[in-house]
């Protein structure tokens, strides 16, 4: 890792302060018009940390962020692992129950909360019974007025020393029973997927200007663009929300020079680009990333064709910090859907997801192919994608069980993502974790909508598959067997299920039929359903004012 003062970078409160020792003077972030440079960022972050400590925040303690895409979140991330706190962002298109459970199951005392959601954040630290809530605008009993406290701290703090491999953030995933699971990310995890970043997969430096709307909650904004940004003194430019019109006229009016986003972002934005192609002046991008779900080949071909820019797409995961595979913005491309090789430091096999047993691994691809591999052969380089580095997760929070199950005893993390490789180690996407549903860049598993469906009297079974949707790339929808005599409708049963689960994991349609499709074994035979859907639908889903 980069030296700062003759030494290794090994906290990552010390990224902010190296770039701020670089670039103390050009500007770090642009929120709503307003810019910060560098040191000023510094300068705030030592506040923050100076708050939290005042306020009874120790070492090893959990900070909830529940903070949109605005100059506060950085100050706030930054300042809770300077005073050695592990910040635990919050992710805020969640349900108020879901998000209650996350804030309880992280231990989180003190949340540190956005005017642009009083409302909201003050709703959940009472519902989580939070010891402190901090928030401009607002002071009483157990909520500190945030902007006050801030102006008034010092701007000296020094950091609480940390180890390398002490956890530095915690973000939550949904599993597979529809609980979120706190990630465990270390200091190390962090940096040296920054470092990863920066060596392939990137062409970013400080002379480059990153429009970033990809939320700051979800580990690809933070980590992987933020992080490698700010490692190289780019400009951020934040966005709340991504909305096609605004993404273009920012890209336009501030000469960005690089983007990332989900495939459902890129659709949008070609959308409104299309009907209003002399409204935007697009010529100051040079690279564009994609990530979190495959980019449709079409709508990438189109993209690099029309706006006349490379599209780069990779994969990773929360649980890798995210650095897994990326495709090189120069050298060697391959067709759309092609998410690159492993990048620097990173081993990856694939594996039969059964058995576990290896079929092909870099270190029979590098540095030259083992003569071995039958790369005609399909079947014996698909596999379930295990992956190893310093990248990887220390593991799920209070779940120990659950982190056994996921790696073996050469440190492989298995994810339960199929994947194929060529011979020159580049790997394609062939299949989703389980029956996983990705809509716009979001992780729905199938079973917390089933749960929240199940939660209505008149449902007697239940089961949710994707559709393709024009947008979003695909969403839930819901196959539903109901009780005998009941005259539900789906409409009633779409606006139950808004009220139970995220806005955007309820089921787009529902469909009622007798009976569920099941196996010897009693399992639902999902693969039926992705069938039957494909019969009813006779075009892609459309999004509706209940997704804005």
């Amino acid at each position: 890792m980069e030296l700062y003062h003759g030494e290794p970078l090994r906290h990552m409160g010390d990224l902010l302060s190296m770039a701020a020792s670089r670039y103390e003077d050009d500007p770090a972030f642009v929120s709503f018009g307003q810019a910060q440079t560098y040191g000023e960022m510094d300068t705030q972050a030592n506040k923050v940390a100076n708050v939290l400590v005042d306020h009874g925040v120790e070492p090893g303690d959990r900070v909830g962020l529940f903070v949109p895409n605005t100059s506060q979140f950085p100050e706030a991330y930054f300042g809770a692992i300077r005073a050695g706190a592990v910040p635990v962002p919050l992710n805020l298109r969640m349900d108020p129950e879901t998000l209650v459970y996350v804030v309880q199951n992280a231990e989180a005392d003190h949340i540190i909360g956005s005017p642009l959601l009083a409302d909201e954040v003050q709703r959940l630290a009472e519902a989580a019974e939070v010891g402190t809530l901090l928030l401009s605008g607002v002071s009483g009993d157990g909520v500190v007025n945030y902007s006050h406290a801030v102006e008034d701290a010092s701007p000296e703090f020094d950091r609480v020393d940390r180890a390398y491999d002490d956890v530095a953030a915690q973000l939550y995933t949904s599993g597979t029973t529809g609980n979120p699971k706190g990630v465990l990310l270390t200091h190390e995890n962090l940096l040296t997927t920054i470092e990863a970043f920066d060596k392939g997969g990137f062409a970013i430096d400080a002379e480059d200007s990153m429009l970033l709307v990809l939320p700051l909650f979800h580990i690809y904004g933070l980590n992987a663009i933020m992080g490698t940004c700010m490692y190289n003194g780019s400009t951020m430019y934040l966005q709340p929300r991504p909305e096609p019109e605004p993404m273009l006229r920012a890209i336009d009016d501030n000469d960005i020079t690089t983007f990332a986003g989900v495939p459902a972002m890129y659709t949008m934005m070609f959308r409104e680009y299309r009907e209003n192609p002399d409204e935007y002046d697009l010529s100051s991008l040079e690279d564009v990333t994609c990530a979190a779900a495959p980019l449709p080949d079409e709508v990438r071909r189109t993209i690099e064709d029309r706006w006349g820019v490379p599209m780069t797409e990779g994969w990773g995961m929360t649980e890798t910090a995210p650095a897994g595979t990326a495709e090189p913005s120069r050298g060697v491309r391959k067709e759309a859907g092609c998410i690159g090789p492993a990048l620097d430091g990173i081993d990856i096999k694939l594996v039969d997801p059964d058995t576990r047993e290896t079929k092909v691994s870099t270190d029979q691809l590098r540095p030259r192919v083992d003569d071995d591999i039958d790369f005609d052969d399909e079947d014996a380089v698909t596999g379930e994608m295990a992956i190893r580095g310093p990248n990887v997760f220390e593991g799920y929070f209070k779940l120990p069980e659950k982190t056994a199950s996921v790696f073996d005893d050469e440190g492989y993390f298995y994810t339960e993502d199929i994947a194929r490789v060529d011979e020159d180690g580049y790997f394609w996407m062939v299949d989703r974790a389980d029956d996983m549903i990705i809509a716009g860049g979001e992780n729905i598993y199938p079973a917390e909508v089933e749960d929240a469906l199940y939660e209505h009297p008149n449902v007697a079974e239940a089961a949710v598959v994707a559709a393709p949707h024009e947008v979003k790339g695909e969403a839930p929808v819901a196959f539903v067997v109901v009780e005998d005599g009941s005259d539900v409708t789906e409409e009633e049963l779409r606006t139950f299920s808004l009220d139970h689960v995220a806005t955007y994991a309820h089921p787009r349609r529902i469909f009622f039929v007798d009976e569920l499709p099941r196996s010897a074994t009693q399992k639902v035979q999902r693969y039926k359903l992705e069938e039957e859907v494909e019969e009813r639908l006779d075009e892609p889903l459309q999004s509706s004012s209940e997704e804005l």
